[in-house]
């Protein structure tokens, strides 16, 4: 299996929901944490609730930003419990991990999938799902939606789990049809975002003092198509060349 899951929690503030998600994660076969602006996961009450899965709590990468989380990842799913204003499609929790592991199947390299679940009261911001490829819902009851965050973890990590399994039983089914080449990383992705503001500006097209919604809108679009390495590398030597003065008209050739 070509696919890496690592679970990414944002802005927690009780440590032992961190402790639930590392017991939930590990009871699934997975392994990696990552933390982002979190409250301490080196507490008793962490320990407690992680009920043995120490290891995956001891070795839990923070970061300070989710760019930073999910930089080598080249999918970012982001959890969303409630309808939002922003274009990042929302699909069905089943229907992501069956999705993944498809491609990933069908990929030659490794691929790396995040798992992003925001905070316990608000969830995740309008920002940080606009770094998400795609949001997952977990289909829950609509008059009483509420879900702990350990528990959150432990549908998704089951769901990708059975997919997984179902892939590794089955060669001949899901993997079938052919998947589109490996789309690029988060990190390539942010260097790009970067390169495009960078050429909007010099160009004019963008206002640096008054940005308003452009580049969020920009980076949604290409979340949703995030592009493969191919076609990065010739969206940026695009940008590129366009950054490269022109030779003067008098130095043009002419078939004159």
């Amino acid at each position: 299996m070509n696919l890496e899951l690592v679970f990414v929690l944002v802005g927690t503030t009780h440590s032992g929901n961190i402790g639930a998600a590392a017991r939930a994660i590990k009871n699934m076969g997975f392994a990696e944490l990552r933390l982002v602006d979190c409250c301490s996961h080196m507490t008793k009450d962490a320990f407690a609730r992680a009920s043995g899965a120490d290891g995956i709590l001891k070795e839990a990468k923070r970061f300070d930003t989710l760019d930073a989380a999910v930089a080598d990842c080249h999918n970012v799913i982001g959890s969303s419990a409630r309808d939002r204003y922003i274009a990042v499609p929302v699909v069905a929790c089943r229907e992501v991990a069956e999705s993944l592991v498809v491609a990933a199947s069908n990929a030659g390299d490794a691929q790396r999938a995040a798992m992003v679940f925001g905070r316990e009261r608000t969830g995740l911001s309008n920002d940080e799902m606009e770094r998400c490829t795609r949001l997952l819902r977990i289909p829950v009851n609509p008059e009483f939606s509420s879900l702990n965050l350990g528990a959150a973890v432990q549908v998704v990590a089951y769901e990708c789990a059975m997919a997984m399994n179902s892939v590794s039983m089955n060669s001949s089914g899901v993997t079938a049809a052919a998947e589109p080449a490996p789309v690029a990383s988060g990190e390539a992705m942010q260097h790009f975002y970067e390169h495009l503001r960078r050429v909007m500006i010099n160009t004019g097209f963008l206002d640096a003092d008054n940005p308003r919604n452009l580049m969020r809108r920009i980076r949604s679009y290409f979340e949703r198509n995030r592009p493969t390495d191919t076609e990065l590398n010739i969206l940026r030597g695009i940008l590129s060349a366009t950054e490269k003065p022109f030779p003067p008209k008098n130095t043009l050739k002419s078939d004159d």
